[in-house]
């Protein structure tokens, strides 16, 4: 696990802990090499996953920077799953098990 000490929100620092609970590797703020110097909340490396911690005042569902984003990092290779800030507080065990289960594979990363 690596961080690059920028700000965390409340919502990134449980989804960190929970990784970290459950045992998946992760790299936080993970830097994207690309013009637009995107810097993903997590990368899960083994499963080429970005996570992305939406917090509701700057990420409405539907959102058409995130869709932009979304986009570039996909045709860039990338898998993404977004959480939004409730889904994260309500029950961040589910979050990570659906990041496990990403991609149609549940087994244990």
């Amino acid at each position: 696990m690596e961080s690059r000490g920028l700000h965390k929100t409340d919502i990134e620092k449980e989804m960190k802990n929970e990784l970290t609970k459950q045992g998946i590797e992760f790299v936080e703020e993970y830097p994207i090499r690309c013009k637009f110097g995107y810097i993903a909340d997590f990368f899960i490396p083994s499963k080429n996953l970005i996570v992305e911690c939406d917090g509701e005042p700057f990420h409405k569902r539907g959102n058409s920077r995130d869709r932009k984003r979304d986009a570039v990092l996909k045709k860039m290779g990338f898998n993404i799953i977004r959480f939004r800030g409730k889904e994260i507080r309500n029950d961040v065990q589910q979050c990570v098990d659906r990041i496990k289960c990403e991609e149609g594979s549940c087994e244990k990363l």
